[in-house]
């Protein structure tokens, strides 16, 4: 029987969607990231710090929404989603791997942020292509075999919640920037799907200043003209 949070009960029911498009983010970033910090030139300081300050707000966010899943979603799950609480010990037994090539990637960013040296780049460039297969693998898994469990056992207030909590944790200079890689290869639904969420005053930031933010950062870490998101 449904406990009385269990959306089944309520009558509610939860999209998982949105964490697809979030996942878009993550298996773009990290190796479009890792090719870039192999071919920087050594000693470059100024282009070492526009791809690690880049770097370190897609590996926060990345951490952030494990940390988020393993606090306020897998103890939900692990109750109400029987029998198919292996899918959820599968999930924690993944993000623990995760957790390991995070920090590896994390630890070299820093070092390579100082030194700005080849040997740097190169072992940054290797751990971030591990922490991509581990994520990359875990993504696939979560959204096969988790997403229809959340969107039977949790609700939308919930999900919401570890959702406000990654908004809290992105630096409040980068939010328009995080924004717009999370609608860089959403679809016009999508795009609506989050634009709506948001105040109406922060979607016309959004749109009066934050697109051209997004298209100057893209073009910065990518040394190439980014097309602007269109919202």
């Amino acid at each position: 029987m449904p406990t009385t949070a269990d959306p089944a009960a309520a009558g509610e029911r939860l999209d998982p969607q949105e964490m697809v498009v979030l996942h878009r983010v993550f298996r773009r970033e990290i190796p479009l990231l890792a090719d870039l910090i192999e071919a920087a030139a050594p000693g470059d300081r100024r282009r070492t710090v526009v791809l690690a300050d880049h770097l370190d707000l897609i590996l926060g966010a990345l951490q952030e929404h494990h940390e988020g899943e393993d606090q306020l979603l897998w103890p939900k799950l692990r109750e109400r989603a029987v029998p198919d609480t292996d899918v959820v010990a599968r999930m924690a037994d993944q993000h623990e791997a995760i957790a390991g090539a995070l920090a590896t990637a994390t630890e070299l960013s820093r070092r390579w942020r100082t030194q700005a040296d080849r040997a740097t780049a190169v072992r940054l460039a290797a751990a971030l292509r591990t922490l991509d297969r581990h994520a990359a693998g875990h993504m696939d898994d979560e959204e096969e075999h988790l997403l229809p469990l959340m969107a039977a056992h949790i609700t939308p207030g919930e999900w919401a919640e570890v959702g406000e909590r990654g908004r809290r944790s992105v630096p409040k200079a980068k939010l328009l920037v995080f924004l717009g890689a999370i609608l860089e290869d959403a679809t016009a639904q999508e795009r609506q799907l989050f634009l709506s969420q948001m105040p109406a005053p922060a979607r016309l930031l959004w749109r009066t200043l934050g697109t051209r933010l997004y298209d100057r950062t893209t073009a910065s870490v990518r040394r190439s003209d980014a097309a602007v998101v269109q919202a």
